[in-house]
């Protein structure tokens, strides 16, 4: 029994992080340091308006709470 072997082109890469496409399964593979999170397209676009939502919250946060960190 053969096993096909994933190919992957990278379509991102910082110092941070590193996203894969398989071109055989269409698998993306986002790898954070030791830590690689396998999902497919539908889930990675889930997941990026998932960490814009949390970065948005964060930055509103920030600026909320003004120069001082909130200590008026």
């Amino acid at each position: 029994m053969s096993r096909s072997t994933c190919r992957q082109i990278t379509l991102a890469k910082n110092g941070v992080a590193h996203v894969e496409c398989c071109t055989e399964c269409d698998c993306i593979s986002l790898h954070i340091g030791s830590t690689t999170l396998r999902v497919d397209a539908n889930g990675l676009e889930a997941l990026w308006a998932l960490l814009g939502e949390a970065a948005s919250s964060l930055h509103a946060r920030k600026q909320a709470e003004g120069p001082l960190g909130g200590l008026a």
